[in-house]
């Protein structure tokens, strides 16, 4: 596994324990980071991401309940919901990650974490989201 896409997974974890505990993200990444035995490179990354995360969480949190037109964003579930958060993160606020890597990265957590409905779920709502911020034209690097 490629050590950004341990980091993702690190972050995953730890936004999910953050949602369900009620406790900061930034507490809960410190005690997933502590429990694992990461490149320093995955942590490093897992720490930018999840400050990105905390950082943007509200405007994420918007773009994504407009995404989410005809479907009620209570009906999303919190793991799948933490992954499109993660991904819409990514897609705006770090432009040196290709939108498409962006993407599939957010659809195999889905299928690591979830199930087929739900990588094409994920997958439908970041191509839109991907379209929104201008990339759906670009070669994704």
């Amino acid at each position: 596994m490629g050590k950004r896409r341990k980091g993702r997974e690190i972050v995953l974890q730890a936004a999910y324990a953050a949602r369900l505990s009620g406790n900061p993200l930034a507490d809960c990444l410190s005690d997933q980071l502590a429990r694992r035995r990461s490149a320093d490179e995955s942590a490093a990354f897992a720490t930018d991401l999840a400050a990105k995360l905390s950082a943007h969480a509200d405007v994420c949190e918007t773009w994504l309940a407009r995404l989410l037109e005809h479907w009620d964003p209570d009906r999303v579930g919190a793991v799948e919901r933490v992954i499109l958060l993660l991904a819409l993160t990514e897609l705006r606020f770090s432009p040196e990650v290709p939108w498409r890597v962006v993407i599939n990265e957010a659809c195999e957590l889905a299928r690591r974490f979830c199930d087929e409905e739900a990588v094409a779920f994920v997958n439908g709502i970041l191509d839109r989201a991907a379209a929104e911020v201008g990339t759906a034209g670009d070669s994704g690097g």
